[in-house]
């Protein structure tokens, strides 16, 4: 069967067309098809003597066996590729061991100056029971004051007014009081002298009576009856007198307490008013407290009102400061009184002062926050009371203006210090299990090395045995793929 294929039509520019069309193109009358190729005979897959893959095995065996005593062993050289490896020498040195807490600075001798609480009229007043005071005059913050200085003064004008009335009604009561007095004496005088006179005329009659014997019956009956007449006037006028003189002992005495009361308000109120300029107890260096003034808090200042008996300054003694911190029950064991300690203030890190272990608290504490979780089954209280603290005191001995209080410090206590001993740094040493590995320099490599450790601090450990001194560690373990790569 004969195939005509038309192809695209060739493009004729102008110059080389004649006139005539091109014929179309033919194939042949026969194309020949795609032939099969005779088929190979099938290759049978090389065969190894059965002697050689046993002793591929073999090989194998030993090498994984060397490899596995060599991780057990702890000798293993490992060639780090990525870069140079930081190195130490281990040396002979001072071992220190330290526990860090933090604390704030403050004073061990202070005074605590508060608003006075009125003892005189004032406490009738609107700063009765706890009432407010207002601030006249108030000592710079920060500045130095001495013992007995003034410190702070409150608005006396009330209190004036009331030490004059005072005064006035004393005099008053002890002018009247004189005036009672007097006319109390010379009432019961009075009275006493019409007792005598009625006694003496009892006594005249009763001699009378001894005369009826020469008397008519008429005259003897008067003088019997002038006689009984003059003695119940005596016996009435002994009791009157008893009775005035009780009443007299009691009105006496009402008046005398009377100007006790008056005096003693006039006592009170000169108290106050000497009150009203507080002296500092100590020498040392104000500190203005914060006060709850118009809605929020602030720093007392003159014009600000405070409550009677509320803490509004202090006065510090800067000769003897200290660090008041808490200390983790477990650690307390290790602390005593005495210790050397290190301190550094938050706010001057370049700078460390000497300072001892003042005093450590005789009972713990709870401490942290934990947001009002509760703690566990059948026990009292919150999550916080779980962990317990110790107070602790560290006096510092230096004197130095920098040191202030309120101030936030940390604290490094020694708790063990160990001389010429055989040290490295603690980052170097790697954890297998119970085990303690450093890499030592072996050529271009390391090798890990099991060594026994001694006492560990927070930076340093002491080697027991396992290294000798001047030998090259590296400062870290390597990374676990570089370990990796060398246990391959």
């Amino acid at each position: 069967m004969s195939m005509t294929a038309w192809f695209p039509p060739q493009r004729i520019f102008p110059w080389q067309f004649d006139g005539a069309l091109p014929e179309p193109m033919r194939l042949p009358e026969e194309t020949p098809g795609p032939q099969l190729l005779p088929e190979r005979p099938a290759q049978k897959p090389p065969r190894f003597p059965l002697w050689a893959v046993g002793l591929m095995l073999a090989l194998g065996a030993a090498v994984g066996a060397a490899l596995w005593s060599a991780v057990e062993s702890g000798a293993e050289t490992a060639q780090v590729a990525a870069g140079p490896v930081e190195t130490v020498r281990v040396e002979k040195a001072r071992f220190t061991r330290t526990i860090r807490i933090g604390g704030t600075v403050g004073a061990k001798n202070f005074a605590m100056i508060r608003a006075p609480r009125m003892r005189g009229g004032r406490d009738r007043g609107p700063g009765a029971g706890g009432g407010g005071l207002v601030i006249a005059a108030l000592a710079e913050p920060g500045s130095m004051v001495e013992k007995g200085d003034v410190v702070a003064e409150f608005e006396s004008k009330r209190t004036e007014d009331i030490l004059d009335d005072y005064e006035s009604t004393l005099a008053q009561t002890r002018s009247r009081v004189g005036t009672r007095k007097g006319e109390i004496l010379i009432a019961t005088e009075t009275l006493r002298q019409e007792y005598r006179t009625a006694k003496g005329d009892a006594g005249k009659a009763g001699l009378d009576v001894r005369t009826a014997e020469v008397r008519s019956d008429i005259e003897a009956e008067i003088l019997r009856l002038l006689a009984e007449e003059g003695q119940v006037t005596v016996k009435q006028l002994d009791e009157q007198v008893r009775l005035q003189e009780i009443a007299d002992e009691a009105e006496l005495r009402s008046l005398d307490l009377g100007v006790a009361q008056d005096e003693k308000r006039l006592e009170r109120t000169k108290f106050d008013l000497e009150r009203m300029k507080l002296r500092s107890p100590v020498a040392g260096l104000v500190v203005i407290e914060t006060v709850f003034q118009r809605g929020s808090f602030s720093q007392a200042s003159p014009g600000d009102e405070v409550r009677a008996g509320s803490y509004f300054m202090r006065v510090v003694d800067l000769s003897k400061m200290a660090v008041f911190a808490n200390l983790n029950q477990v650690d307390s064991q290790m602390v005593q009184m005495g210790s050397p300690v290190k301190v550094q203030l938050d706010a001057y890190p370049e700078v460390q002062f000497e300072g001892r272990v003042a005093s450590v608290g005789a009972m713990a504490k709870s401490g942290g926050s934990s947001g009002g979780v509760r703690g566990p089954p059948g026990s009292s209280g919150s999550r916080d009371q779980w962990v317990k603290q110790v107070a602790i005191e560290i006096e510092i001995l230096e004197q130095d203006e920098r040191v202030s209080p309120d101030l936030s410090a940390s604290a490094d206590i020694l708790v063990e210090e160990v001389d010429d001993a055989l040290v490295i740094p603690r980052a170097a040493i790697e954890s297998r299990g119970d085990s303690r590995v450093v890499w030592v320099r072996d050529g271009e490599g390391f090798t890990a090395r099991e060594v026994q450790l001694g006492s560990i601090s927070d930076t340093q450990a002491i080697v027991v045995s396992g290294l000798s001194e001047g030998q090259e560690i590296a400062a870290q373990p390597p990374a676990e793929d570089e370990t990796r790569l060398a246990q391959r």
